[in-house]
């Protein structure tokens, strides 16, 4: 290995796991391991104080640890406050000498979190907090993403979810093994491979236990083209089987996920501006990309196009050669078999709906106020940003996405957190039953070698 090779590995190694550490750092900066609350201190400000027993959002009394003595002690509803949306917000109000303006310190909202009763600003000339009605305001205020009294902390969560949704969470997460060794079993028959079906689902297997240890959720698909590619003669068609199965698991998500935030977007109360604007952009982000899909295909097989359009041209002259050749070439055979593709897309939905539902339940374990229906927009968005390989398992990415998805449901960041994380942790647990295949079979990792040799099939795809 060259220096160069090897001064290449360990940047990109400390640059996937920075993006790791550094979104962990963030996601436990933003929450707690116990149940607190906003009160009012002295001079009318919000305080953050642990609670010291159970409340609920309707409480009319929250006993806390006090923050400046740390004993317990019983404090009225009056004195417990909603935290503002954003850190720094600013308002201006009509006074008798005019207007003013201040920073918002906290809201009184209603029961059901719909209604403000209530804004509290920091005074300009006392420095203390002051009550405003909204209709003092001198231009109307909106609440997109409400917050709760009782932000709920991480022991809550886990103390008081429940085991039976969680159970289930976990026992129906296999479906999806059996569904794709299937759609992978029959895109290898497509190009005349048949490994039979025990063999497609060990390596399967094989591929699903690397991918908890490879960057992205992703990586182990290099593990199933190199071992699919050692048992048949045509190994440039194996390894572009895969290609096509991961671009297929994609694309069905990225479908899956715009029809439902469509469909959620139009059946959204139109008051709720955050939720309608969240689906929406799920929703167009989702078509641009699937016609982005199709007409990129056909831009790069169609010789016609590719030539009128100058993608042929632009393509012998992009680096990376061989993987260049290798998309054109999975992309040329496939497309002429344009009915299987398509039926493998659609085998490929249970998949992702399994996989909604199973987070769906953990959702509901821990008490999210998520709709049933909103799992289906926020869920494929998670999923998919952690498909992507810059961090290892997507830790980081998933939860800034999850967090920015699930706000506008008043959903904490505790709970975003422990949505993300029984995501990750139903897959691990189900790849890590790989593992049982990759002892007795004697399954490892391909050496560099042997790296350069299934890209040196690869190759041969583009010229097929």
């Amino acid at each position: 290995m060259s220096k160069t090779s090897g001064l290449k590995k360990w940047v990109k190694f400390a640059l996937r796991w920075g993006i790791a550490v550094a979104g962990i750092w963030w996601v436990f900066a933003q929450m707690t391991l116990r149940d607190h609350v906003l009160i009012l201190d002295a001079a009318n400000r919000p305080v953050i104080a642990a609670l010291a027993a159970k409340a609920f959002e309707s409480s009319p009394n929250f006993e806390i640890y006090d923050p400046s003595t740390g004993q317990r002690r019983v404090v009225p509803r009056k004195e417990v406050v909603n935290a503002p949306e954003k850190a720094n917000t600013w308002l201006t109000w009509r006074t008798p000498q005019g207007t003013a303006t201040g920073r918002l310190l906290a809201l009184d909202l209603s029961e059901n979190l719909r209604t403000i009763n209530a804004f509290l600003v920091d005074d300009p000339d006392s420095r203390e907090g002051e009550w405003l009605r909204p209709s003092e305001l001198a231009q109307p205020y909106t609440l997109h993403v409400p917050h709760p009294r009782v932000e709920v902390g991480i022991i809550s969560l886990i103390s008081l979810a429940d085991p039976t949704l969680l159970l289930f969470c976990v026992l129906i997460f296999p479906i999806n093994y059996i569904i794709t060794s299937f759609r992978w079993q029959e895109l290898l028959k497509a190009v005349n491979i048949d490994l039979g079906a025990g063999r497609v689902f060990v390596l399967n297997m094989v591929g699903s236990f690397y991918n908890t240890f490879i960057p992205g959720t992703t990586g182990g698909d290099f593990l199933k083209a190199y071992y699919a590619s050692k048992h048949t003669t045509h190994r440039a068609h194996a390894v572009m089987s895969v290609v096509v199965d991961r671009l297929i698991g994609l694309v069905a998500l990225i479908i899956l996920g715009g029809v439902l935030s469509a469909w959620q977007y139009f059946h959204t109360d139109p008051a709720n501006i955050a939720i309608r604007q969240a689906c929406g952009r799920v929703a167009a982000g989702s078509g641009v990309l699937v016609i982005m899909a199709i007409v990129g295909v056909e831009l790069l097989v169609h010789p016609a196009l590719s030539r009128i359009s100058g993608m042929a041209f632009v393509l012998r002259r992009l680096p990376m050669q061989r993987m260049v050749q290798t998309i054109v070439g999975v992309l040329t055979t496939y497309r002429s078999r344009w009915r299987l593709v398509l039926g493998m897309l659609v085998l490929t939905f249970p998949v992702h709906i399994t996989t909604v539902i199973s987070a769906m339940l953990a959702g509901k374990a821990f008490g999210l106020p998520l709709p049933a229906l909103y799992y289906f927009v926020c869920v494929p968005v998670i999923v998919l940003v952690g498909a992507v390989p810059v961090s290892p398992q997507g830790a980081g990415v998933m939860e800034f996405f999850a967090i920015a998805l699930t706000r506008q449901y008043g959903v904490t960041v505790s709970q975003a957190f422990a949505l993300t994380m029984s995501i990750r942790f139903v897959q691990i647990l189900w790849n890590l039953a790989g593992g049982i295949f990759v002892f007795r079979g004697g399954y490892h990792a391909p050496t560099e070698q042997e790296e350069k040799e299934l890209e040196g099939d690869a190759e041969v795809v583009g010229n097929q």
